[in-house]
């Protein structure tokens, strides 16, 4: 029996359960619930005795046991690991087609990543770092499709912008401010003999700044706490975007619709690498239109004080 069990027993029952009903509800012993009590009381959960009944009275709570209960997929949780992405590929590597796949959740990494090699560092216990594991029935090259979806989805849900090509940011006049970033990681297998290749594997690594207030050397750096000056719950967020997530139809027509609605740039002047000129779309790739020719890669840079013209 988990706590995690215990936690959606009490979760249902908000006016509280005696104890030995919830011991048979729950298929446990009388230890067994007191250390399923203890370990979600660990994770933050208040949980006190009213009248002779268990009852939650409040707590955010946060571990293994709270993403658990609140996540419709397994958890692999860690408190520090090198890399998110890193671990969940090394899961899907053995993970049959049609197995339930897995969200790994860090309050840590050591070796964090963002695109194209650049580090992903921050404050240990305060930000969701986490890597989703997906198998989308799409041939390879409309991942990159597929990926700016899950994107805008994740967006929708914190209600903020997007920059090209997965980043997401708070526009702050002429500056946009990284609230978080996406590195999305395929892995393909060759088919088995006289059978079709199996769907891609797509890990999608996801680092957003929730609770973390100073961002040393990163003077465009925001959170959530930052722009709300409060700390949501991180465990009902963390819930709401995998959810997001999942809900995405990567066979739509208009696929990439709600990510250009929420792209910050598009129609201003901005440069890309060496590149100036004004970002007019992006094409049904995922390339970014600048000027009339189609971008793959770069970093995008608004340009203060030029118009479009």
């Amino acid at each position: 029996m988990r706590p995690a069990t215990v936690l959606q027993h009490l979760t249902h029952h908000r006016g509280g359960l005696d104890p030995a009903r919830l011991c048979v509800e729950t298929g446990s012993t009388e230890a067994e619930l007191g250390a399923a009590l203890g370990a979600l009381r660990a994770e933050g959960h208040r949980i006190v005795d009213v009248g002779g009944r268990l009852t939650l009275a409040g707590g955010a709570g946060w571990g293994p046991e709270t993403l658990a209960m609140r996540l419709d997929r397994p958890v692999v949780f860690r408190a520090s690991c090198a890399s998110t992405n890193r671990l969940a590929r090394e899961l899907a590597a053995s993970l049959p087609v049609g197995a339930a796949l897995p969200v790994v959740v860090a309050d840590h990494q050591t070796a964090g990543r963002g695109r194209r090699g650049r580090t992903w560092q921050t404050v240990a216990g305060q930000n969701l770092l986490f890597s989703v594991v997906l198998r989308p029935r799409l041939p390879p090259a409309r991942i990159p499709r597929a990926v700016l979806a899950w994107a805008a989805a994740m967006a929708e849900v914190l209600d903020v912008s997007l920059k090209w090509p997965n980043d997401l940011v708070v526009l702050d006049g002429d500056r946009m401010r990284k609230l978080g970033g996406i590195l999305a990681e395929l892995e393909t297998m060759p088919p088995p003999p006289g059978r079709p290749a199996p769907p891609p594997t797509v890990v999608l690594g996801v680092g957003i700044n929730v609770g973390q207030r100073s961002f040393e050397d990163l003077p465009d750096a925001t959170s959530l706490a930052l722009l709300h000056d409060t700390v949501p719950d991180r465990a009902g967020l963390l819930s709401r975007l995998v959810a997001a997530i999942d809900a995405v139809d990567v066979h739509a027509g208009e696929l990439l619709a709600p990510w250009r609605a929420r792209a910050c740039m598009l129609g201003r002047v901005v440069r890309v690498g060496e590149r100036t000129g004004v970002a007019q779309g992006i094409r049904d790739d995922g390339a970014l239109i600048l000027d009339g020719t189609a971008v793959l890669t770069g970093d995008v840079e608004l340009v203060a004080g030029l118009e479009p013209t």
